[in-house]
């Protein structure tokens, strides 16, 4: 018996390594399989892409090589195209001098301001203390010589004291009037805009679309950029009245003609069938003279109005 329970102990133990044995085996398998397809997948990552040539043969396009400075010129002037590296060599050599003129606008700048600090410490602070978030009375009051800001009769800037202190004054007064002349015409304005659309029979959006493109040609104008486009709308508005009166005018010679061509049709004798050698051949012409003159009115017409 107990030869019997040795074997069947032992029997376990070998059936528990035997097992043991099986799950390292599928284990160690299930690893590999998953080294085996993660391998595919970088390989996949990694292909290069080819193409066939005319000759049937394979080959690797050519990538097309990155400028080094791509990114922080593409940041510089963010709305320029770049077709090759001369474009960017000259968009680089642009933009280093627009950072040596900064640079250089820059020292001199900060060259004055150092002065004018070490000239009146007081500035310094007053500036200081409005960056923080101090009013500009609230600055002067805190750093400023009030009592030494005005100068007296008799001290060597109160000439120009004065000066300074009536053209403040003056441009103030302008400034003023520039303001009250703007707001009553704006109000004008207005007023004459609702009068307008009202006239041209214009909805709101109608009236609002015209407004639009109306300020946006002045902002254009103002700016410096006149377009062909602005200048054939003006044209057009300008000629306007003309040209329709001109329209007019060339219509009433073409219906005044139709009349009489009609009329002289209604007033032709029926006649007895027989030619008359006296018309042989003078109806004919004045026909043909009627729808040439005809013809050209309208064609004239038609160039005019269009």
């Amino acid at each position: 018996m107990s030869d019997g329970g040795g074997s069947a102990s032992s029997g376990a133990a070998g059936g528990a390594a035997a097992a043991g044995a099986a799950s390292d085996g599928a284990g160690a398998a299930a690893q590999a399989s998953g080294q085996v397809a993660a391998q595919a997948a970088d390989n996949k990552g990694t292909e290069t892409e080819t193409i066939t040539g005319d000759d049937g043969e394979k080959k690797t396009p050519d990538t097309p090589k990155k400028h080094r400075y791509a990114d922080r010129l593409s940041k510089a002037f963010p709305d320029r195209q770049y077709a090759s590296d001369e474009d960017y060599d000259k968009a680089m050599d642009e933009h280093l001098d627009r950072l040596e003129g900064y640079e250089k606008r820059g020292t001199v700048a900060n060259q004055n301001l150092i002065s004018l600090f070490e000239a009146e410490p007081w500035v310094g602070h007053l500036v200081r203390d409005m960056i923080a978030g101090a009013s500009g009375r609230i600055a002067l009051a805190r750093h400023a010589p009030i009592d030494d800001l005005t100068p007296q009769s008799g001290d060597p800037d109160y000439a120009e004291w004065e000066k300074a202190k009536k053209e403040r004054a003056d441009k103030s007064a302008n400034n003023k009037k520039f303001e009250d002349e703007y707001a009553a015409n704006l109000e004008l304005s207005q007023a004459q805009v609702t009068e307008f659309a009202k006239e041209n029979n214009l909805t709101d959006e109608q009236a609002q679309e015209f407004l639009e493109k109306f300020d946006n040609m002045l902002a254009e104008i103002h700016s410096g950029k006149i377009t062909k486009e602005t200048l054939a709308y003006i044209r057009k508005a300008h000629n306007y009245d003309k040209d329709l009166e001109a329209a007019r005018g060339i219509g009433a010679i073409a219906d005044k003609n139709k009349q009489i061509t009609a009329k002289n049709a209604e007033e032709k004798p029926a006649g007895d069938g027989l030619p008359r050698v006296s018309s042989s051949s003078t109806p004919a012409a004045n026909t043909q003279d009627e729808n040439y003159m005809g013809e050209l009115i309208g064609r004239i017409g038609r160039k005019q109005v269009l």
